[in-house]
């Protein structure tokens, strides 16, 4: 057990570390107003890290457990955001000064977890998020393990267990071929994985690219929330260009290469921008209704 304690300024901890919650009802993560609590996998083994913070006071209390909370300790402070260095960011005109003026304490976290992020991101590769929210609860619940000093919160799968589930196992919990076998290949790389959180972002990156079935999609995911890469550019999704288009220059649409251009201005704080999209709470109307969904465990 270790307890440490940060000074937070004006840092708005709840809607910085929103992301972490992207999927509905994640067993391995409970993020409250005031209060986060993650159960993870590290290099040093499972653990879990708890963090109380009171906005007025400014500070935060942070409690790790398990074989794995010295590793997690010393990255508490870049895990909750505190890292992030937003300075040369000052938008000058239009909404974007309008949306860093209103949330300005928005920053961006650090996990430094890489499998369970990218465990956590495979399950989510080219499906609606409610499904990837089932699936990945499913996934945890069946094949995860208790958290370090903790009854309510469960760990991901640890490599070495999701590499010997059989496909069948997870197409009953509607992951398909693909994905399956993305997620056991990169359960069968995680050794050779480990210590790629340390290295420069665009390095570990072009090793990552050489997993099977980890594309840019999940790369660029992974940069911003793993490595915390304030310039990274989420692309491949169906969602992000055509939010970024309509927060920044009221187009109904776009698509990568589109909002590529319009972030280029604000290098090197793409996803700063993106984040700020998010948070603003801007969508674009709609053009249609979602498809009907493939439920593939009836195959």
């Amino acid at each position: 057990m270790i307890d440490v304690r940060f000074a937070t300024g004006e840092i708005d901890l709840n809607a910085s570390l929103r992301i972490l919650a992207m999927l509905p009802g994640d067993p391995t993560l409970r993020l409250q107003p005031g209060r986060l609590e993650r159960a993870t996998h590290t290099p040093n083994g499972p653990g879990t890290i708890s963090a109380n913070w009171d906005q007025r006071e400014a500070t935060v209390e942070v409690h790790t457990d398990g074989p794995g909370a010295e590793w997690l300790a010393d990255r508490a402070g870049a895990m909750l955001g505190l890292a992030d260095d937003a300075e040369g960011f000052e938008p000058t005109e239009g909404v974007l000064r309008e949306l860093w003026r209103r949330h300005r304490g928005l920053r961006i976290p650090r996990t430094g977890t890489l499998w369970h992020d990218l465990c956590w991101l495979v399950v989510q590769q080219r499906v609606r998020r409610p499904d990837a929210a089932r699936q990945w609860r499913q996934l945890v619940q069946r094949y995860g393990s208790p958290a370090p000093g903790r009854t309510d919160l469960l760990l991901p799968p640890s490599p070495g267990r999701l590499a010997e589930v059989p496909y069948h196992e997870l197409h009953r919990l509607g992951i398909e071929r693909r994905r399956a076998d993305t997620l056991r290949i990169a359960a069968r790389s995680t050794i050779d994985l480990n210590g790629l959180v340390d290295r420069p972002v665009a390095e570990a990156l072009r090793q990552l690219h050489t997993l099977c079935g980890v594309g840019p999609w999940t790369t660029s995911t992974l940069s911003a929330v793993t490595w915390g890469d304030p310039d990274a550019v989420i692309v491949g999704d169906s969602g992000i260009p055509s939010l970024v288009s309509w927060a920044l220059a009221r187009e109904r649409s776009a698509d990568d290469d589109r909002m590529l251009t319009l972030l280029e201005p604000f290098r090197p704080h793409r996803y700063r921008v993106i984040k700020l999209a998010f948070a603003s709470g801007l969508r674009p109307p709609r053009h249609q209704p979602y498809a009907r969904r493939h439920d593939i465990r009836r195959i």
